[in-house]
């Protein structure tokens, strides 16, 4: 099984919730979603063909809407049948429910077929759905073309005996009820409901004592107003009621023979079965996958065998679906990333720590065969991901977050020649500046020369300053009059993080000069209110 990252990852960068935009119908469309595994180095053109699969089916629903709602409609009746397919290799015998069940699957094939069949598709062979024509026939003997099912008298001819002797014994025993209803007319001039039952009052005493010794009613049960009387049996209806209990005991018998020949006839298709619900699975599947690449206005991505990673305006949907909850807009993220250390510096709010999800996310919807969230992507697989993003105290262990960052990156940093893609969030931030700078430089320059893509972010200084490192920084609020704008918030009382929200330009520019970390903190602190004694001061610290 390909490990590429593990569930926290999932989890920190977002993409459990982009696998929840996979909406697939099918059972057999579920249990290939739970068990997508992702396209590892050496898989790339099993990967490209996956993403143009993708790709036609996104091209086929665009063109071919209302025909695909059909197909969406009749994927929501298949129920998972391998149990039953399996039990009737075994030689077990399939229940009623059971064959009613594999009727309608095999009828749903066919509707399905001829659907698929009138769309302009070289459907691949792995989700081609193909008609079992003999099972059609064998569970629609009469070839009515209903859902339903029934143990039919065509499949036994002594099953038809049993029925049309069980049906003249019925209208034998009707008959003499019959007789019998009309003796009690004529004699009691009393009429037998459909339950061959008769109410008398308990008021009417000689009509009661009358039926008392009347041979042709008994005594059944009463109320406090009334007394029932059903018809009593005679030894001719006793006689013809149990030969049709033996009868039906018989039909009982014979209903399973026929059960357990279609059984064995079933068995018989299994493996034809079985691959129908495989495509079936992997079409549901890449349906689910085309429409979530058109809801996200998703576009396929480049996959290189080369080792670097491109991306051009990309978005993470997570976010991007939050900002337009609140009614604002995610700025897109453009990033060009190879071999070795990235860094990329700013002030808090910047959107660095997005940044690093949006990599890992879209790195690793390019791995599961997904199209990605930005105008176009260029990029080689990954050996493994790791991401050190947010609180990583482990209490259970006694680890603070210091401890529990660098707990977890030495695993990252002995597969640094694996191709893999490490993303640090404020590296070392856990612990006094001057040992965070010593141990983050030094962390930069293990890996630089390394396999690995390399992407940090950092509040210190110098840790970019290296021909070798490159370094990106967030644009911030670097083009934002900060005069004006202060004038803005005084005059229209605007709460200052809302402000910052607006004017912050999130987009990333490279830095080819020896730049220190940007200052845009004091600014961000004089636009919050932050004493002014307080700001001034801090700049003249700075100057020193």
């Amino acid at each position: 099984m390909s490990f590429l990252f593990d569930d926290t990852t999932k989890k920190i960068i977002g993409f459990n919730y982009v696998m929840d935009k996979i909406k697939v119908i099918t059972p057999f469309g579920y249990q290939l979603k739970e068990k997508l595994t992702p396209y590892m180095p050496g898989e790339e053109d099993i990967l490209k063909d996956e993403l143009d699969r993708v790709e036609t089916l996104i091209n086929l629903i665009k063109n071919n809407d209302k025909e695909f709602v059909r197909i969406k409609i009749l994927l929501e009746h298949f129920k998972d049948l391998s149990n039953s397919v399996k039990n009737a290799v075994k030689g077990s015998t399939l229940t009623l429910i059971e064959l009613f069940e594999m009727k309608n699957f095999i009828f749903l094939l066919k509707r399905l077929h001829e659907e698929i069949s009138k769309l302009d598709w070289d459907i691949p062979l792995d989700m081609r759905i193909n008609r079992i024509e003999e099972l059609e026939t064998l569970l629609d003997p009469r070839n009515e073309g209903i859902m339903t099912f029934y143990i039919y008298e065509e499949y036994s001819d002594k099953l038809k005996e049993i029925r049309e002797y069980k049906k003249k014994l019925k209208e034998d025993i009707k008959s003499e009820k019959k007789k019998i209803r009309e003796k009690i007319k004529k004699d009691l001039k009393l009429n037998v409901n459909l339950k061959g039952e008769i109410i008398v009052s308990k008021d009417d005493t000689e009509l009661i004592k009358k039926i008392g010794g009347y041979p042709f009613l008994i005594y059944s049960s009463e109320t406090y107003m009334n007394i029932k009387y059903v018809i009593k049996s005679t030894p001719v209806i006793d006689r013809l009621e149990k030969e049709l209990e033996k009868v039906e005991r018989m039909e009982e018998d014979e209903e399973y023979n026929v059960r357990k020949e279609l059984s064995k006839e079933i068995s018989r298709f299994s493996n034809a079965l079985l691959s129908n619900m495989n495509a079936i699975g992997k079409l549901d599947l890449t349906i689910a996958k085309a429409y979530m690449a058109i809801e996200i206005n998703g576009v396929k991505p480049e996959v290189k065998n080369e080792y670097s990673i491109n991306i051009v305006d990309g978005r993470h949907i997570e976010v991007e679906d939050f900002l337009e909850e609140n009614g604002k807009i995610f700025t897109p993220i453009s990033i060009d990333l190879s071999e070795g250390v990235t860094c990329i510096t700013g002030a808090n709010m910047g959107g660095k720590t997005v940044t690093l999800k949006l990599i890992a996310l879209l790195s690793a919807m390019v791995q599961y065969g997904l199209f990605v969230p930005c105008e176009r992507m260029e990029s080689g697989l990954n050996g493994f991901i790791h991401v050190s993003i947010g609180d990583l105290q482990s209490i259970d262990k006694g680890l603070s977050t210091f401890g529990g960052e660098i707990s977890k990156l030495k695993y990252a940093l002995t597969k640094k020649d694996d191709r893999g893609l490490i993303l640090l969030d404020e590296l070392a931030r856990g612990t006094n500046p001057e040992e965070g700078y010593a141990i983050s430089k030094a962390i930069v320059n293990f890996l630089k020369n390394s396999k690995s893509i390399t992407v940090i972010t950092t509040h210190y200084d110098n840790i970019a300053n290296s021909d070798d490192i490159v370094h990106f920084q967030v644009i911030g609020l670097a083009n934002v009059n900060y005069d004006e704008l202060r004038e803005k918030l005084l005059n229209d009382k605007i709460d200052g993080i809302e402000v910052i929200g607006q004017y912050m330009d999130y987009r990333l520019k490279r830095v080819t000069d020896k730049s220190q970390v940007p200052r845009d903190a004091i600014n961000i602190a004089r636009l919050m209110g932050l004493n002014e004694d307080i700001l001034k001061e801090a700049e003249e610290i700075l100057k020193n």
